[in-house]
């Protein structure tokens, strides 16, 4: 794992090699911070690939803890994509979703919207509740005027839901 930070390019492949093998949870934090580290380039693109294909039900609690680690702020987005590209609801995790998206730029409300539009069903009324609040606050911000037809998709979603529990 920590041959993924690796100045050498062979040192990762080999080790990319050997997350897709043996590849398991353990392996989501390392590949999280490698891809946050590197530009642009091929290997990236890979880990990238592996990231968001993931379907570990064991994986989806370090996605969401790493949307709030603030060394990963600069890939919140692709770390919203993962969380939607692996299939995870984030079942009583809307309001941290929904923050993170609300946050961002576009690409980040895209893929928060995206992945609270998943949403079928919720048991957490509070953290119903709370999205609501975070997203309906964002709304009435004028600096997210960029991003206001995502808030909206995502309030109608989020009120949906709620109209659904009662």
């Amino acid at each position: 794992m920590k041959d993924l930070m690796h100045a050498n390019d062979e040192k990762v492949k080999a080790a990319l090699s050997k997350a897709k093998k043996k590849g398991d949870a353990t392996w989501v934090q390392p590949l999280l911070d490698a891809y946050a580290a590197r530009h642009e380039d091929a290997l990236r693109e890979e880990m990238k690939i592996m990231l968001g294909s993931m379907k570990l039900s064991s994986a989806e609690q370090t996605f969401l803890d790493a949307l709030v680690n603030p060394s990963l702020k600069h890939i919140k987005a692709d770390i919203l994509g993962f969380l939607w590209s692996c299939g995870f609801t984030c079942e009583g995790n809307l309001s941290r979703v929904a923050g993170v998206a609300c946050e961002g730029d576009f690409q980040q409300a895209f893929e928060g919207a995206t992945l609270i539009e998943l949403s079928e069903t919720v048991v957490d009324e509070k953290d119903l509740l709370e999205a609501q609040v975070v997203v309906g606050e964002a709304i009435q911000s004028e600096d997210k005027s960029n991003i206001r037809p995502l808030l909206e998709a995502m309030r109608n979603h989020l009120a949906s839901l709620h109209k659904a529990m009662q």
